[in-house]
């Protein structure tokens, strides 16, 4: 909860996440609000549930962020409960809560407005209510999770499976509720397009453009895997993925015994979870309908996995070599606790530049007198309170240089905020890179020294007029 006050959100996708909230928002205090408000790049829940929010408590940004968190800080509970269930140890249950807990990647990302974390805390919900058998609370959960994240769509099929391995039944309202999600998704889809699939297709289209504007993601290179599974191990964690294998191979010899799959229903149900959530990303990633692999991705397979590491300790704590494997995962966790301080204090440094840049902006550009902005970072944007309608996006610019100026003369542009991207406009003038650009932008501020991998300047544009004093 704290870094939900405390940290803007990481660029990118979570401030798009907002920008539907406000969209929503907007509709619902209108009152014109239909089903076809709900269709965008992605399902609606979350969004839909900070807008309904917003409409009475405002300040749709915390809100988002608030509601990520929270869902933060009850994948941390239901981590110990599952944990419980599966070792019935309360010590090897507060070890895994611990982990997650302490995890600086898991509070980051619950504090962003994004919907990764509150996806794997219905996810692991539904895991908590099979293992309770539970079916009807199960389904809930996972109709919730379609409306988030389309990931969750392939749980729907598992549900039934655990149920007739588990009980030789199938509750059809169970199944009904769960298909609900899907079904909700692909109406709306239907009320806003006209087609039912169009938010396939327009995945389909994002996927093959980004795929079309980097030359890497053409292929599989040895440089591209290595690099999408260290961003995967970055944040599922080394040890949760032994320990999930680890434990999977156990539940195998198990089953060659008498009555032992019977006995090891519980662990079986977590790990068929785990496998089918990392089964979909690598079938989306070996099929280029999911180029990249950030390291938020793998935030669920943390969480769904802890408590199989939680069982494997409980399993082989007492076997022979049981001290070397223990030892290794303990040492595979704190690898992977140090590795991500140093990522959140890179993000923190970052951050407290991009307040810096925020605040000269705001100190210094007067709204009033029709000026702009010309700033691609959302986080900037946000923090400097200046409103959205003074800024502009350099993709709404010219490439050619010529007419590039020109566009920033013609809009009134006083400020320039440069930050290194492979796809930035401004890359087309080099000496924004060294600062040895005379007198078309003129440096008054730069990133300092300890900033991490950013570099972030703020250009003053006059087209050769005098630069501002103060």
């Amino acid at each position: 909860m704290i870094p939900a006050f405390l940290l803007p959100n990481e660029e990118g996708d979570p401030y798009s996440y907002v920008r539907e909230i406000d969209r929503m928002s907007a509709a619902m205090s209108n009152g014109t609000f239909s089903p076809s408000d709900l269709f965008g790049f992605w399902p609606p829940a979350y969004q839909f549930i900070c807008a309904l929010i917003s409409v009475f408590v405002g300040h749709s940004l915390l809100v988002a962020k608030v509601f990520s968190a929270l869902c933060g800080v009850g994948l941390c509970v239901v981590v110990f409960f599952v944990a419980q269930k599966l070792t019935a140890s309360r010590k090897l249950s507060l070890i895994a809560f611990s982990i997650i807990a302490l995890s600086p990647l898991h509070a980051m990302y619950s504090s962003f407005s994004l919907t990764d974390v509150p996806n794997a805390f219905l996810v692991a919900s539904s895991m908590l209510f099979v293992l309770k058998q539970r079916w009807l609370l199960a389904a809930g959960c996972i109709a919730l999770a379609c409306l988030m994240r389309v990931e969750s769509w392939l749980i729907i099929p598992l549900l039934p499976g655990l149920q007739y391995l588990l009980q030789r039944k199938l509750s059809k309202p169970a199944l009904f509720i769960a298909l609900v999600g899907p079904a909700f998704w692909l109406f709306v889809s239907w009320a806003a397009t006209g087609n039912a699939f169009e938010y396939f297709e327009v995945r389909s289209t994002y996927v093959a453009e980004a795929v079309a504007a980097h030359v890497r993601l053409n292929s599989f290179s040895a440089f591209r895997l290595g690099v999408d599974l260290l961003a995967l191990m970055f944040s599922t964690g080394p040890a949760v993925i032994l320990s999930c294998f680890l434990a999977a191979w156990l539940v195998i010899k198990r089953a060659s015994r008498p009555h032992g799959l019977k006995s090891s229903w519980p662990i079986a149900v977590a790990l068929s979870y785990f496998f089918s959530s990392l089964g979909f990303l690598v079938l989306a990633y070996v099929t280029n309908n999911q180029p990249d692999i950030w390291p938020r991705y793998g935030l669920i397979l943390f969480a769904l996995g802890l408590p199989i590491l939680a069982w494997t300790i409980a399993v082989i704590k007492d076997r022979k070599p049981a001290k070397p494997i223990l030892v290794t995962l303990v040492v595979l966790c704190l690898s992977q606790w140090c590795l991500q301080v140093r990522h959140a204090w890179h993000f923190v440094g970052e951050a407290s530049q991009k307040r810096v840049v925020a605040g000269f902006l705001r100190d210094r550009f007067r709204e009033n007198d029709g000026k702009k902005i010309s700033c691609d970072d959302s986080t900037v944007r946000v923090l400097s309170g200046i409103s959205a309608s003074s800024f502009l996006d350099s993709s709404e610019l010219p490439v050619a240089s010529d007419l590039f100026v020109a566009a920033l003369k013609e809009n009134r542009v006083e400020y320039l905020v440069y930050e290194r991207h492979p796809k930035a406009r401004v890359e087309m003038f080099p000496g924004l890179a060294d600062e040895s650009i005379g007198d078309l932008f003129q440096l008054v501020w730069s990133t300092s020294p300890g900033a991490g991998d950013l570099e972030l300047k703020v250009f003053f544009f006059a087209g050769g007029a005098p630069k501002p004093r103060g």
